[in-house]
């Protein structure tokens, strides 16, 4: 021990008394002070994306000194001709590989230290629970410890292994590739997933996952404590490797020890690689057997299903404490409504195991074909249909495509991602929850849901959940909470229900409004700017557009995880993955509140003055900015031309009959000079009858139930101006 002591002391001189060693880890930790005290409150710039992403560069550039203090510490007293009077001592190679690589790692240890300490600091100081601060910044240290670990052994057995000092450039070259081109050209472009854990920075591989905090740590919990299991036996073998790499330059009494060693870290790192194996085995033979079942169309020309009624569902879902979930659903549909059919056709995805299935309080035969459910009816049955199913089934529906390697769905402790659109609940008629994209090289699965042809019935639905700890949020109006379970109803909704769920999300209320908005821990204080500014814009339209009421009582204000921004019955989902900026979420958010989702909202640029109902909406905002925030047109387009509101009055289209878009500069000039005029009021009352008309544009293709508007021509909208404001 004396030996190794001395040896080590002698270690700690020679690296931290270089000057340009001794000075990395201060500049890495002043670099990295000065990024998070820069970092402010938007979904954009939170503290902990922030140190997220400037681990996945500055992490990557500290491998750098990683991977040459590996190779040097071999080459200055080991390999070195000048040194091999040392071979004679009597030291092993045992103590002075142990000696060089603890002394290497106490030394990268100091990049790690000052950051963590720096990110849990800050995080405090900006009123983050300790719990949760604690929880991220052990995770990054963590990661860094591992990742310095398994480049220093590799740089290690590179130094042991190739004398010249070419060396230095194959030390840089798997610098390089294990960072940057195995991410590129392995991982993505090859989709060589598993080969993840051989990636030396693993806040690369996992940034689409990690970077923000809504579903994290939590959700691939399996995938970091096995992989990094791996790491560390694979960074025991290198070691072994270099030790008998070493051991082979002078005669040994231990020969054989030596490669029982390095036979037993290989046995090892083999036999702990099979857990994560076995990880990425399910996940593929989940998606083989998608791509082998015929039930599943291609993406060529998906058919929309014809469906038909259902008056109600009532849904009860239990998660177990394995994670697996056990739902009851009872459906009602009217009488008549299967008239002369001898089978019930529904749509259940196949994560789930079906335990019971009862028609009218019967026991009933069925029959499955991937998601597609056949359930034999009463013979002549006319009265109301009642069915009863029982089902239950782990939820971790993984996917890849060309750009994509992430869940579909979910239910994880308490990360939990269920959407209507994958059939988590029976959805009537036999529907497409997948497609297959029939690339000859390399097929994959996607979702039916990208491509709209996924059709819902309009009726009641009432959801009770039980069995999280952490509060889950519905598209529908959550009407109880009590210990363990929630309560959520809806009435004449079109039936397509998603759960939202996450460890550590938090709800920003005021008390002098109804609507809440659900986020993350570092988005919190920016999420309280939101809803004050999200009242006061509220607030303008309520006090002039009689009757204005929204069911919208959630926002799920996420940095990223939904692919796009919508509004479903009660709940908006809310990304940073937007076409405009987020500075303007309030404005997107209230303009859900007065016109709901607006699917067809793009849908009549040709003829525009057939239907000038999403020119009325746009003048609503229009009104705003001028009363409230007194811009001209030219700072409207400058400020907000991601607006729909400028783009639909203020720009050209370039298309349809009207590519100067006359009708809707026209319309805004009218409302401009109305208000300089005075008429402001008149201009108001216009402005809520179209309101009282209808400016949602509901979606009738999903929900064919659903009645359409009437569109409003631009000669209608001329006559009831010229009424109310006057020329």
């Amino acid at each position: 021990m004396c030996k190794w002591w001395r040896h080590a002391v002698l270690e700690c001189r020679l690296l931290f008394g270089n000057p340009v060693f001794a000075s990395l880890p201060v500049i890495y930790a002043i670099l990295f002070a000065m990024n998070m005290l820069n970092s402010g409150g938007g979904t954009e710039q939170n503290l902990y994306t922030m140190a997220y992403k400037f681990h996945m560069l500055g992490h990557t550039m500290t491998l750098g000194p990683a991977m040459l203090i590996g190779i040097l510490s071999m080459r200055r007293d080991v390999l070195r001709r000048s040194f091999e009077w040392n071979h004679s001592l009597p030291v092993s190679f045992l103590t002075l590989l142990s000696s060089k690589y603890a002394v290497s790692m106490l030394y990268l240890s100091l990049f790690t230290l000052p950051t963590a300490f720096i990110f849990y600091t800050i995080s405090i100081s900006q009123g983050i629970a300790g719990g949760i601060a604690m929880h991220y910044t052990m995770q990054f240290a963590m990661q860094y410890e591992i990742s310095y670990m398994v480049t220093l052994a590799l740089a290690m057995v590179l130094g042991a292994s190739i004398p010249n000092r070419i060396v230095y450039l194959i030390g840089f070259c798997a610098w390089m590739f294990g960072t940057f081109f195995m991410d590129i050209f392995i991982i993505t472009q090859l989709g060589w997933y598993p080969a993840e854990v051989f990636h030396l920075n693993q806040f690369f591989i996992q940034s689409e996952t990690l970077q923000y905090e809504n579903w994290s740590y939590a959700l691939i919990s399996a995938d970091i404590s096995r992989s990094r299991w791996f790491v560390l036996a694979f960074t025991g073998l290198l070691l072994a490797v270099s030790l008998l790499l070493l051991n082979r330059k002078r005669p040994t009494m231990h020969v054989k020890r030596i490669w029982a060693a390095a036979v037993a870290a290989l046995v090892l790192a083999g036999a702990i690689f099979m857990p994560y194996g076995s990880l990425w085995a399910e996940r593929y033979e989940q998606l083989g057997s998608k791509l082998s079942d015929p039930s599943i169309g291609l993406t060529d020309d998906p058919v929309p299903a014809t469906i038909f009624t259902v008056s109600s569902y009532d849904l009860e879902l239990k998660r177990l404490p394995n994670d697996n979930l056990r739902v009851t659903a009872r459906l009602r549909i009217p009488a008549g409504e299967l008239a002369g059919k001898s089978e019930l056709p529904l749509t259940l995805n196949r994560f789930f195991t079906l335990e019971r299935v009862r028609i009218q309080g019967n026991d009933a035969p069925y029959r499955r074909r991937g998601e597609m459910l056949t359930i034999s009816l009463p013979a002549n049955s006319r009265q109301e249909i009642e069915a009863e199913l029982v089902y239950f089934g782990s939820v971790m529906d993984y996917r890849t495509d060309y750009s994509r390697n992430d869940f579909a769905a979910f239910s994880l402790g308490d990360e939990v991602k269920l959407e209507g659109h994958m059939a988590w609940y029976p959805l009537p008629g036999h529907q497409h929850v997948y497609l297959k994209q029939d690339e000859t090289s390399s097929p994959y699965i996607t979702l039916a849901r990208r491509y709209g042809i996924q059709r819902y019935s309009v009726g009641d639905m009432k959801l009770k959940v039980e069995g999280y700890s952490k509060p889950l949020y519905s598209s529908l109006k959550e009407v109880e909470r009590g210990p363990g379970y929630q309560i959520f109803e809806s009435k004449g909704i079109g039936q397509n229900v998603s759960l939202y769920g996450g460890s550590f999300w938090t709800e920003v209320h005021r008390p002098d409004f109804k609507v809440r908005i659900v986020t993350t821990p570092y988005l919190e204080k920016w999420a309280e700017g939101l809803l004050t500014e999200l009242k006061g814009k509220y607030d303008y339209f309520a006090a002039w557009i009689p009757g204005m009421s929204t069911d919208i009582d959630t926002i799920l204000c996420l940095g990223q995880g939904i692919e796009w921004p919508h509004a479903e019955h009660s709940l908006i989902l809310s990304s940073r993955e937007y076409t405009y900026f987020s500075n303007n979420l309030p404005g997107e958010w209230v303009n859900y509140m007065l016109f709901g989702d607006q699917p067809a909202y793009y849908g009549n640029y040709e003829h525009p003055e057939q239907d000038v109902r999403n020119k009325i909406g746009s003048l609503f905002w229009y009104v705003y900015y001028i009363e409230e925030k007194g811009l001209s047109d030219k700072q409207l387009r400058s400020a907000y031309g991601h607006l729909r509101s400028v783009q639909e009055l203020l720009f050209k289209n370039g298309d349809g009959t009207d590519p100067q878009n006359k009708i809707g500069i026209g319309m805004a000039r009218q409302v401009r000079r109305a208000m300089k005029e005075g008429k402001a009021e008149q201009v108001k009352k216009v402005l809520a009858h179209y309101y009282g008309h209808g400016l949602q544009f509901p979606d009738t293709e999903r929900y064919p139930a659903m009645k359409p508007e009437a569109p409003v021509t631009y000669e209608e909208w001329v006559k009831r101006w010229k009424q109310t404001v006057g020329e």
